[in-house]
């Protein structure tokens, strides 16, 4: 977390806000139309855009071989998301996420630097409180280079540091596979190794069914290895994806999870509904989930509460 702080404290002066491409002629028109503080915030974003972007460029320089400009087409992309998250037992619970993603024209676009509070997007949806211990043990800051031969290549791997300050080499391998017009299987495989914690392993496969009107059912299942303590994790998780306008969706979730040791009992059930919006820019989201959690530390006594989260992204594609 550090490490974000501090890349942001430094860029502040000349940034603020950051992301995505430059506002299209119409949006620039209408933020001139609008009031002095869209104006700012419009510029606010752009200027953090282009401030990452030069720090790619200078990173990817490193790399570049003499007389090589390529260099130059270094991008940066990612977000950052702040949310308050109080419910009952636990008023004061902050989440603070970002994922910053740095694309390496000099070595050819196959390496990428990744910088996230966590060391993968899986379970980033879901509140703090809820994330399992595997997860848990992820929230600190990472910092990976990823290797993977072409942008659509199956197997990548990675090679940096995180979880409390481990040194790390994971490969993962991921894929999907139609099973019918409106039906996708989305599955993948990793292990890992922690100079700590030992090895480590994950699977999951995700069945997708996408209806006619664009409403999309998801149900998840992962499981994690863990040979510290020599058992496994597992979770199972429905979803289901309601678009309501061109700017709002609905997100309905319900999972559980738990332990294979000492016998394959539950930890915890999860289930919430998340209203996400972004009525006035593509790159800005607001967040509303109201959730209800159930958790085996307090007796599987419900605990009410409602998450509130803002969310930016910038970069090329965001």
């Amino acid at each position: 977390m550090s490490c974000i702080v501090l890349l942001l404290c430094v860029a502040l002066p000349r940034l603020s806000d950051g992301d995505v491409e430059r506002l299209p002629v119409e949006q620039s028109q209408q933020a001139e139309a609008g009031t002095d503080e869209k104006l700012w915030f419009d510029n606010w974003q752009q200027e953090l855009t282009r401030s990452m972007d030069y720090t790619a460029r200078q990173l990817d320089s490193f790399f570049a071989l003499e007389g090589s400009d390529a260099y130059r087409d270094a991008r940066a992309e990612g977000r950052v998301s702040l949310g308050w998250e109080p419910r009952t037992r636990d008023l004061s619970e902050m989440d603070l996420r970002f994922r910053i993603r740095v694309k390496l024209p000099a070595l050819e676009d196959r390496v990428d630097l990744v910088l996230s509070d966590n060391e993968d997007n899986d379970n980033q949806n879901t509140i703090k409180a809820a994330r399992d211990p595997v997860a848990r043990n992820r929230d600190n800051t990472t910092i990976a280079l990823r290797y993977r031969a072409s942008d659509n290549a199956r197997m990548s791997y990675r090679i940096g540091t995180g979880r409390r300050g481990q040194i790390y080499a994971k490969a993962r391998f991921q894929d999907m596979a139609p099973l019918s017009d409106t039906v996708a299987l989305f599955y993948d495989a990793e292990t890992y190794y922690y100079n700590r914690d030992g090895l480590g392993a994950e699977i999951g496969a995700t069945f997708q069914y996408l209806s006619h009107d664009d409403h999309v059912f998801r149900f998840n299942n992962r499981y994690y290895y863990r040979d510290e303590h020599e058992d496994w994790l597992w979770r199972h998780e429905l979803q289901y994806l309601q678009p309501l306008t061109s700017h709002s969706a609905a997100i309905y979730t319900l999972f559980t999870e738990g332990l294979t040791k000492p016998s394959n009992e539950l930890s915890e059930v999860y289930t919430s509904f998340r209203y996400r919006m972004n009525p006035t820019r593509d790159w800005l989201f607001y967040e509303i989930e109201p959730f209800i959690l159930w958790l085996k530390e307090e007796d599987f006594k419900p605990s009410y509460g409602l998450a509130l989260r803002v969310e930016v992204y910038y970069g090329k594609g965001a």
